[in-house]
């Protein structure tokens, strides 16, 4: 992008010094129509705890894509949580299930545009079964563990492990976790309650209730900042208000919710696991949901991440423009 910019700055300048006025504002014009980076469409990933595999879907058309990264592929066991890092690549737990027995307790790397695998980022010797995954404030990776009900740091730079942050009750069975505006970390244990802990120092900070929910799996923070978690046993998501712990509202209809995540149009997007399901849901009108996605594509959903989806015209329109004013330019000097 450098040279784009040194010829953007060249051709100002001479713009400005044959004073073209009109010329100027159709550079402006020109320039500002080629600049949104992106199209709205984004890919939807989304993790297959029995198919292995993570799944591409357009999020404005519903379409499936393709296979992003096949199962088992680049030291994937069990594809489940997964996050986008600071640097733009994916981010994904990997572990055992009863298909697939084998423990493999890693964070793996993968390039987020085209899927390689960029290598193991994160084990610890202690970790048995990472579930959830996301980057806090401070730029480190945490790991959330249903087996050991403890969630692991690692930098977020180099993978290094910075040991245990937080630990639950033994019976805790972490699931997701999710950073709270109020800088404080909440986990999801399967227990009718959310833990908190200290977003600084990883003390507990007691639990956090959710009635009615018999258990709880995936956080998430919404647009409203309302704390979203899903009843994996139940049948709903629920919305509360982390000051005063009233629940706010509920999504029903489910059967196994896990994986949430929102859209810039303010969607919600929920794993519906049981019934090899995306649903989706606007947050707005209450209503029910509708079938994002179903078992043609999808095997077991678990987790979501949401993509851009570049614009390969955004390049070639600015070129374009480029020449253009070049040749108005040449134009003018022709007829002097």
């Amino acid at each position: 992008m450098k040279w784009l910019t040194l010829a953007i700055t060249q051709i100002w300048h001479r713009v400005l010094n044959i004073r073209a006025k009109k010329l100027g504002i159709l550079w402006v014009a020109i320039i500002v129509m080629s600049f949104p980076a992106y199209a709205k469409d984004q890919y939807l990933l989304v993790s297959s705890r029995e198919g292995g595999d993570i799944l591409r879907y357009n999020v404005n058309t519903g379409n499936f894509v393709d296979v992003f990264i096949p199962a088992q592929a680049s030291g994937i066991n069990v594809s489940y949580g997964m996050t986008l890092g600071p640097d733009g690549n994916l981010y994904v737990t990997t572990g055992s299930t009863e298909t697939y027995p084998n423990e493999d307790p890693r964070v793996l790397k993968f390039d987020s545009n085209t899927g390689e695998y960029l290598g193991t980022f994160a084990s610890n010797i202690e970790m048995r079964g990472p579930t959830d995954v996301a980057f806090g404030p401070d730029g480190n990776l945490y790991v959330s563990d249903g087996l050991a009900s403890k969630v692991f740091r690692f930098d977020g730079k180099t993978g290094e492990s910075l040991g245990v942050f937080a630990t639950g009750n033994i019976n805790d069975n972490f699931r997701g976790l999710a950073w709270g505006p109020d800088g404080n970390l909440y986990v999801g244990p399967l227990q009718g309650y959310i833990d908190k802990f200290d977003g600084a120092t990883g003390a507990s900070l007691g639990i956090f209730p959710t009635p009615p929910a018999g258990t709880m799996h995936n956080v998430t923070f919404g647009p409203d900042g309302l704390l979203y978690g899903s009843d994996y046993f139940g049948s709903s998501v629920y919305a509360y208000d982390i000051v005063t712990g009233e629940l706010v509202k509920s999504f029903d209809g489910l059967n196994g919710a896990l994986g949430m995540i929102f859209s810039d149009d303010g969607d919600l997007f929920v794993a519906n696991y049981f019934n090899y399901e995306i649903i989706k849901f606007d947050i707005n009108s209450g209503s029910s949901g509708t079938v994002f996605a179903d078992a043609s594509t999808l095997s077991g959903p678990v987790d979501f991440v949401l993509l851009p989806i570049p614009e390969p015209s955004t390049n070639a329109m600015l070129l374009a423009g480029l020449g253009l004013i070049g040749l108005i330019m040449y134009r003018r000097k022709q007829h002097t």
